[in-house]
């Protein structure tokens, strides 16, 4: 009763009560950034692919040229080297002229839609060499095994891990760009460029510990 005739006393007397929420806390759980609408500039580009800095590498998106009012949806790929969002130009006959003004609603974040990652992987981990250079990856890069890259089963692409190798102690810092490993047993398919820092490179196969350091791009 008594809260009660306090809460009242301070509207009457004409202030205002904040109650703040408590922040939500995902435990052992990090979050994709995968904002929308997103309002940005829509132009179109040679190739059969969507472009853009502002979304999880291919989210399907809808996007609508503000101006006219027509939209499409499509997959779009990552670049971070495209700012606004790059069209096929074969859409041009719907979209209308370009450069426009674009919003961006996502349908769905990321190639399959996961928005989340633990925050610690441990198990069994492999690399992956000269049959796979330069082949197109899932995250739609050609791989370059002397990078510094990692598959995984279910993380969003982009995602950064810190791995360790729990026998020596090395650490390297790498980018999920593509999906595996396809043995079963295993939690990591990592570059022969990591592999090498890792030291893992005679003997194929070696625990380690991943820790996620950003969870999607």
């Amino acid at each position: 009763m008594g809260v009660f005739l306090v809460l009242f006393l301070v509207f009457w007397s004409g202030c205002s009560v904040v109650i703040k929420e408590k922040p939500k806390r995902y435990e052992g759980v990090l979050k994709v950034n995968c904002p929308s609408p997103i309002y940005t500039k829509g132009f179109y580009c040679e190739g059969g692919k969507a472009r853009s800095t502002w979304v999880q590498p291919w989210s399907k998106v809808k996007i609508t040229n503000l101006k006219n009012q027509k939209s499409i949806t499509i997959a779009v790929m990552r670049d971070d080297n495209v700012e606004g969002v790059c069209v096929p130009e074969k859409y041009k006959s719907i979209l209308g002229a370009d450069p426009f003004p674009a919003k961006l609603d996502m349908e769905r974040c990321g190639r399959e839609g996961i928005t989340e990652c633990p925050a610690k992987i441990e198990g069994l981990a492999s690399y992956y060499t000269e049959p796979y250079h330069n082949r197109e990856t899932a995250y739609g890069i050609p791989y370059d095994m002397y990078g510094m890259y990692a598959a995984h089963r279910t993380l969003p692409l982009g995602t950064m891990l810190k791995v360790i190798n729990t026998e020596n102690h090395k650490e390297v810092i790498v980018k999920v760009i593509d999906r595996g490993p396809f043995k079963q047993g295993r939690v990591l398919d990592l570059s022969y460029g990591a592999a090498k820092e890792l030291g893992i490179i005679n003997k194929g196969e070696v625990k380690v510990v991943a820790y996620v350091l950003r969870c999607g791009e």
